[in-house]
């Protein structure tokens, strides 16, 4: 498969080829920065190239496709790199995939739903923003009106893959096509979920699915993402950040599996709303915060309030090292997509202590050090391990040793991911910093979480 370097190559190649003192106006053109002109007088390609870096695989191939409709024969080895892109599977949705789901939807007869066929496509393409094929109208809105509304000689297929050509456009495009034909807005909820299982049982294939990702005024909103293999079920309750005692807890409604504390309430956390398969986020810790203590106002002292409580149920260095550099460095940079790291979670809960089960462990590690959840299934459980982890002291206990890893052994095949940090690489704090930065970095991009 061609590389990004090689879109940006070809793109280039096409580009430099305008005169220099129009590359600031062409750059403009297709969404680049524009720079000036001394800058494109020393170096064409290079100032090409460096608009070009840095941007994704989806916007590059947008840009390649509009460069190709425009220069023609110009552009034609950039054209033979497209195509060679899509038929090597570039496209995480494949044509077949697209295939199977476009005759589905023809075959239904009512892909808008509805709306209007001009109102319905205007939310995926802005029709006024893109030039008329039709001497007789300015946009593709006089397009699709005249062939589509007035006169009815084009048909759904003409439309949407000759036209609009959905067939190989970015995924990005696709996905938003799919994820507006099943709007409750678009569609009738009784509609609804027969166009979701008949677009799945295609999207399946390709490991995507169109999941519930909200509640809009009570009506589900469907998000197209990736089929995690994670953990099942979905998480119900969190109880988290035990201070002092430990909580006494009662099932106070076994049909519901739901808990109740009746002990040392104040020396723990529990987050009991709703998952989304987005995840969670540090922000949705903060509005729940509020909301418990009756903030009305929130600023930077809520978020700082709820930091101190949560830091306060940490015990090692190493275990505030890790928070306190998880923040450091990356709360700003992901703003609103911040996931949140959860500290102290229980997993197993035992209600008796080791000394009432006479020193008989029935339920090993019933706490993790840390848990982020980037959705209900991708649960990353983070642990320090420090000597009381593997020994008695200064003596190495094998059996310590042997419940830990059986533990990680039990966690994993139920869908867990499950890290570990040695506490002595994060003793010194500027290179246990640096260890905890490298860390994450590798977990978002793994997991995809742009900042």
């Amino acid at each position: 498969m061609a590389s990004i370097n090689e879109l940006i190559d070809e793109i280039t190649l096409v580009l430099r080829e305008e005169k220099t003192y129009d590359l600031p106006t062409v750059c403009t053109r297709y969404g680049l920065e524009s720079g000036d002109e001394s800058e494109a007088f020393q170096s064409r390609r290079v100032y090409i190239q460096k608009r070009l870096k840095g941007k994704d695989q989806l916007f590059l191939l947008d840009l390649a496709k509009r460069i190709i409709s425009d220069y023609g024969s110009k552009a034609n080895a950039l054209l033979k790199l497209v195509r060679r892109l899509n038929s090597t599977g570039l496209f995480m949705i494949s044509e077949i995939t697209r295939r199977n789901i476009m005759d589905e939807l023809y075959a239904r007869n009512n892909i808008t739903g509805k709306y209007e066929l001009v109102e319905f496509l205007n939310r995926i393409w802005n029709l006024d923003s893109m030039p008329s094929t039709d001497y007789r109208f300015k946009t593709a809105a006089g397009d699709v009106w005249q062939h589509m509304v007035n006169n009815s000689d084009w048909d759904d297929v003409y439309l949407f893959e000759k036209y609009l050509e959905l067939m190989i456009a970015t995924d990005e495009l696709f996905v938003k096509f799919i994820e507006q034909v099943v709007h409750p807005l678009v569609r009738p909820q009784v509609e609804q979920g027969e166009y979701i299982e008949a677009i799945n049982k295609h999207l399946v294939h390709d490991g995507f699915s169109l999941i519930l990702a909200e509640n809009i005024s009570g009506f589900p909103v469907y998000k197209i993402d990736k089929v995690l293999n994670g953990v099942k079920g979905h998480v119900k309750n969190l109880i988290f950040a035990a201070v002092g005692h430990k909580p006494e807890i009662v099932i106070s409604d076994s049909i519901n599996n739901d808990i109740k504390i009746v002990k040392y309430e104040d020396n723990c956390l529990i987050y009991d709303r709703p998952i989304p398969n987005t995840g969670l986020f540090w922000t949705d810790i903060v509005f729940w915060w509020a909301e418990m203590n009756d903030i009305q106002n929130l600023s930077r002292e809520t978020e700082i309030e709820l930091y101190k409580r949560l830091f306060s149920s940490l015990d090692s260095l190493p275990e505030k090292l890790l928070f306190k550099s998880y923040f450091k460095y990356f709360r700003e940079q992901f703003d609103k997509n911040f996931p949140a790291l959860i500290p102290q979670v229980y997993l197993h809960y035992d209600p008796y202590t080791i000394r009432q089960r006479s020193g008989k462990v029935y339920l090993p590690r019933q706490r993790m050090d840390f848990l982020l959840l980037f959705s209900n299934k991708q649960r990353v459980v983070l642990e320090i391990d420090g000597k009381q982890h593997y020994s008695d002291g200064d003596i190495s206990n094998p059996k310590k040793y042997a419940e830990m890893v059986q533990a990680d052994r039990e966690l994993k095949l139920n869908g867990y991911e499950v890290y570990r940090f040695g506490g002595y690489e994060l003793m010194d704090e500027e290179r246990g910093s640096e260890i905890i930065v490298e860390f994450f970095e590798g977990l978002f991009k793994k997991h995809a979480i742009r900042s």
